[in-house]
């Protein structure tokens, strides 16, 4: 098994050292390798179970690109604000005088921070997201990389004057091999449990529903998403293995995630792109209109071209692709979007969908891109200071990190982040799963319903159940 050489790492973590003395301060020690594993990424991220609470999980739409993180070198949190500005602050200035080896970078290898925001810090915090900051980055002790059909990898580690280098390399190395053994193996999830589903605040939600379109129609604000929880209870403790191995298999167009905090978990399985940064292009999603798939392929079809011509639905994504064109001019020079939306399809529903591209100014950098968008009209409404004040007043529910931006940067400040939707969290025998709509002024509130049973769908299948 080839593994990280235990010279490499004894004497790039003996230079950190000695680096640390030099410059009286800690130092961040990276380093990658790509070996001649197959390793499946549910399987490592079980292994990896004596590190609950210090977890993360990241896969792109079909798979071809995922990151599991396992074990936590440094963390990057705030219970304040959101503070994208301090995060990359600190990240910077944590690769400043670091010590990586290989030197050439590959998207997604080496140091690597992993985590989300929540939706909206001003919001009073409840018992129900206890375990988790208001934002969490965390930069893995153990990374494994999945990409062009490799795989690498990283060990990350702070170092300090006083570091023992003999027993910090070998600890690391044996954490290492103890992780990749038989980590080839594909991961099988157990049967589905039953359990009971508790609507939380139905009724409430829906008249709610029918006050903001009233204000719509009334010209006092545009658009705004309303979100609703549903408490899923079982006799047995839910197993984060098992639900990412299920959202692999049943959401292969999704971003799949997870993020562990205490004994909490974070997880879904989002179509939605908030941004991604490549360099100097930077592309985004509006996704925003939906509807059901079709149980065939007539149907499908036949569902996909009503919505295509709903007006309502059209209505709602136009909110969208406006906002989001506004803020990708802010932080590129060049942008291009689409004329009309085309289809996305996930295997519970169907979306209105345009992607945008942008060419990055010099100046602009992926978290500040990130500010710039979150919260979307997709999530929060528009305009959004007027939509976001409204959702404090009306919503009765706390969202956390549902609906935030989660995902991924990395030392040279590329990475990608998606919106934390059709997600999850996980708290031993119980889940709060989340599900929200976007509301104008001809919104149903029975039909704004019916939508988010639509799309409790994917972590309901998940967790091993259904409606």
């Amino acid at each position: 098994m080839v593994t990280i050489q235990q010279s490499t790492l004894h004497k790039k973590i003996a230079y950190g050292v000695e680096q640390a003395k030099s410059l009286s301060h800690s130092i961040l020690v990276s380093a990658s390798t790509k070996v001649d594993l197959i390793i499946d990424p549910v399987t490592f991220y079980e292994k990896g179970k004596n590190r609950t609470g210090k977890r993360t999980f990241w896969s792109t739409p079909s798979g071809d690109f995922v990151m599991v993180g396992i074990g936590n070198a440094y963390t990057f949190e705030s219970n304040g604000g959101n503070n994208f500005e301090q995060v990359e602050k600190e990240w910077i200035e944590l690769n400043e005088n670091s010590v990586m080896e290989p030197k050439e970078r590959v998207p997604g290898v080496g140091p690597v921070i992993l985590g989300a925001f929540s939706f909206d810090p001003r919001k009073e915090k409840t018992k129900l997201w206890d375990s988790f900051p208001v934002s969490k980055m965390m930069l893995p002790q153990h990374l494994l990389t999945i990409t062009r059909n490799e795989f690498w990898l990283t060990v990350n580690v702070i170092v300090q004057a006083d570091t023992n280098v003999d027993e910090m390399a070998e600890l690391l190395l044996t954490e290492q091999k103890n992780l990749c053994k038989d980590a080839y193996i594909p991961y099988k999830c157990s049967i589905g449990k039953e359990f009971i589903i508790e609507e939380v605040t139905k009724d409430e939600w829906i008249a709610s529903v029918d006050t903001v379109a009233g204000q719509i129609r009334d010209k006092k604000i545009e658009k705004v998403v309303l979100a609703r929880e549903i408490r899923v209870k079982s006799d047995f403790p839910f197993i984060t293995e098992d639900i990412l191995d299920r959202l692999r298999k049943e959401q292969p167009s999704s971003y799949i995630f997870a993020l562990e905090s205490g004994q909490d978990c974070f997880i879904g399985a989002s179509p939605e792109r908030l941004i991604k940064k490549e360099g100097a292009e930077a592309f985004t999603t509006c996704l925003a209109g939906s509807t059901a798939r079709g149980t065939s392929e007539e149907e499908d079809a036949r569902l996909g071209n009503e919505l295509l011509e709903d007006q309502k639905n059209l209505h709602e994504h136009e909110v969208v692709v406006r906002a989001i064109r506004s803020a990708f001019e802010q932080g590129c020079d060049r942008v291009v979007i689409p004329e009309k939306p085309t289809l996305y399809k996930v295997r519970d529903i169907q979306h209105l969908y345009t992607p945008i591209v942008g060419k990055v100014k010099d100046t602009v950098s992926l978290l500040t891109l990130v500010e710039k968008l979150h919260p979307t009209p997709a999530l929060g409404g528009y305009p959004r200071g007027e939509a976001l004040r409204k959702i404090r007043e009306i919503e009765d529910l706390d969202r956390g990190l549902y609906a935030g931006p989660i995902g991924w940067l990395d030392s040279s400040g590329d990475g990608e982040f998606a919106v934390g939707i059709r997600s999850g969290l996980l708290q031993g025998k119980e889940a709060s799963l989340f599900a929200g709509c976007g509301i104008v002024g001809n919104s149903d509130p029975i039909s704004e319903y019916k939508e988010t049973q639509m799309k409790f769908k994917p972590m309901l299948s998940a967790l091993g159940g259904s409606f």
